[in-house]
């Protein structure tokens, strides 16, 4: 019997596409039925890109694929060439292969290099002589599977309906209505708005659910897949974040040729405004902060294919818009972030091997467009408690980060961002049973003022020229600056009266503040705009609050970072999430 290990694919018409994620050369056509492709007559296409390059030291790793085939469905005349792409940028051809076919019949080709192969990326060529058509073209293989995973997809939802059941429609037409997975995955939505209709749902339960935030959702998905007892696997995926169905395919297959019980597959990040753009593939913890790795990358070159799949830095987590672990190597259950850090913290103390490859990926809009202070609160209390749980490290590291972005904020107007970050360093301080405290919407956010942005037209855009980098300045000019405190020590009086009109991460970004009134900021990668006044008052209130803050941290470290390490796992566990969801009030959710 022949496994499929992965599958060639065109963009799905209802997701973020760009073609040469997909292929290169020749334009191809999709057959009527939509499944599958035609090469106009002398048209050459290659597939060595990010989503059908096939990745060779990944699927070697796993160390149970013994043998690869090439099985196809097609018809027409043309030469098929398997390529490989070695990581020292020389290109082979291992075989080439003269079709003549009709009327779609099978053929399977070994892929005799396969043994041989440790590095690179495995692709196929095509270049078409007469009427060539295919409807499928797969790598096999004869290896029978390590195991055959029961997985369950979580999605934790949070008011996005229409969304929810159009992907869900999409799943349900390309992949629970095939034998191979209908009764090999199930999709669990953990309904945290409580306005979904399962009749709009079908192939998916629904949980309606108290809103503990992403940390909540996911545990009590962990928890109903437990009391099933009859699944191996999890898949945790967002509700605002979309995917290829085949994504979902090889991180089955992958997971079913593991042999690595502590397996924790990363599905790559990518950035919805521009498919090609890498935010992240795989992460790491360091010096308390969360670091994506690979990211800026462009998956459209092959020698950036190649470099993705090399390891860097130390991963140790994958965010949850798509991470799939064994569920007998869950030691601790999400941590009652809300959201924010509950996915990296949940990585870094079950101490998952973190697996990343290309072609398992979704796509989101990018971090920065999403930034705003509320997230920045929620971010940077999340990395503190991490710190204190998991750093053991100085005080300095945490503080020096933390008060770094502060600075940031407060020096570029971005005052209620300041005191988000203050309000973060205030609550991680209270201890551990801040967080047991009120797992609903955290009583902070209540206190910090919503940064409030607003579209505008491409004509508005057209009219004020937004800068994106600052001028190179003086060392006298950066002493200037450093005395003023960014110029919030001058006055009014002497500072330019024209707005400035900028990108919101502009390089060189205070610099450009330096002397200015008002700043205009465009939000990253949109149309939105929002505006902010230099106010000396509101500076020097959430300086001194920082400063308290800050202080009373530090003073109070060593005694936090016992706290948090002797206490902080005791609500990451399945029986304190079980207290939760067996109170009283939440029977009926």
């Amino acid at each position: 019997m022949l496994t499929v290990l992965h599958s060639i694919i065109l963009p799905e018409a209802e997701i973020e596409q760009c073609a040469d994620l997909y292929s290169r050369g020749a334009i191809l056509q999709p057959l009527e039925d939509a499944n599958g492709f035609s090469v106009p007559d002398g048209g050459s296409v290659s597939f060595d890109t990010f989503y059908n390059g096939f990745s060779v030291e990944k699927w070697q790793s796993l160390g149970t694929i013994e043998n690869l085939f090439l099985h196809m469905q097609a018809s027409g005349q043309f030469t098929l060439r398997i390529m490989h792409h070695g990581a020292d940028g020389a290109v082979t051809c291992l075989q080439s292969v003269t079709v003549n076919c009709v009327d779609f019949e099978s053929t399977t080709i070994p892929v005799a290099a396969w043994s041989a192969l440790k590095e690179g990326m495995l692709f196929l060529r095509i270049e078409g002589r007469e009427k060539t058509a295919v409807k499928t073209m797969r790598l096999v293989t004869e290896t029978a599977p390590v195991m055959r995973p029961r997985l369950g997809v979580v999605i934790t939802h949070f008011n996005r309906q229409d969304y929810v059941v159009r992907s869900i429609a999409r799943v349900r037409k390309k992949l629970l209505n095939n034998a191979y997975y209908k009764k090999a995955i199930d999709f669990i939505i953990v309904d945290n708005s409580n306005n979904l209709n399962a009749d709009e749902l079908e192939g998916a339960s629904v949980i309606p659910n108290r809103n503990y935030g992403g940390s909540g959702g996911f545990a009590r998905g962990l928890l109903y897949l437990k009391d099933q007892n009859s699944y191996t696997h999890c898949l945790f995926m967002d509700d605002d974040i979309s995917c290829e169905v085949e994504s979902i395919k090889r991180a089955y297959t992958v997971l079913s040729y593991s042999t690595d019980p502590k397996i924790g597959l990363a599905g790559v990040l990518l950035d919805a405004a521009k498919p090609w753009h890498v935010q992240e593939k795989g992460a790491e913890f360091s010096g308390g902060v969360f670091r994506p790795l690979h990211q800026n990358a462009d998956a459209r070159t092959v020698q950036n294919l190649l470099g993705l799949e090399k390891t860097a830095g130390h991963p140790v987590y994958g965010g949850w818009w798509f991470f799939a672990f064994r569920l007998d190597a869950v030691d601790y259950y999400p941590f009652p972030f809300f959201v924010r850090g509950d996915d990296a913290l949940f990585g870094l103390i079950n101490k998952f091997t973190i697996f990343t490859m290309n072609g398992i990926a979704c796509f989101s809009e990018h971090f920065l467009s999403k930034e705003t202070a509320l997230t920045r609160y929620l971010g940077f209390r999340a990395s503190l408690a991490a710190y204190l749980m998991e750093g053991r490290g100085s005080v300095v590291p945490a503080l020096k980060r933390v008060g770094a972005s502060f600075l940031w904020c407060a020096f570029s107007y971005r005052y209620e961002s300041a005191r988000a970050v203050a309000l973060a360093v205030r609550d991680v301080g209270k201890g551990v049973s801040f967080w047991g405290r009120d797992l609903a919407y955290p009583p902070s956010l209540k206190e910090i003022e919503r940064e409030n942005s607003h579209d505008e037209l491409p004509s508005y855009f057209a009219e004020h020229a937004f800068s994106t980098d600052a001028a190179p300045e003086t060392g006298l000019r950066k002493i200037i600056r450093a005395i003023t405190l960014n110029g919030h020590l001058i006055p009014s009086v002497i500072m330019k009266k024209n707005p400035l009109y900028t990108s919101e991460y502009a390089r060189g970004l205070l610099s450009k503040v330096f002397m200015t009134r008002r700043v205009v900021y465009q939000k990253y990668e949109t149309n939105k705009v929002f505006s902010r006044d230099v106010n000396r008052k509101t500076f020097f209130t959430n300086l001194f609050e920082f400063g308290r803050y800050g202080v009373s941290f530090t003073l109070r470290y060593r005694t936090l970072a016992k706290d948090y390490q002797q206490n902080g796992r005791k609500l990451c566990t399945e029986a304190f999430w079980r207290k939760v969801y067996s109170s009283s009030e939440d029977k009926n959710c």
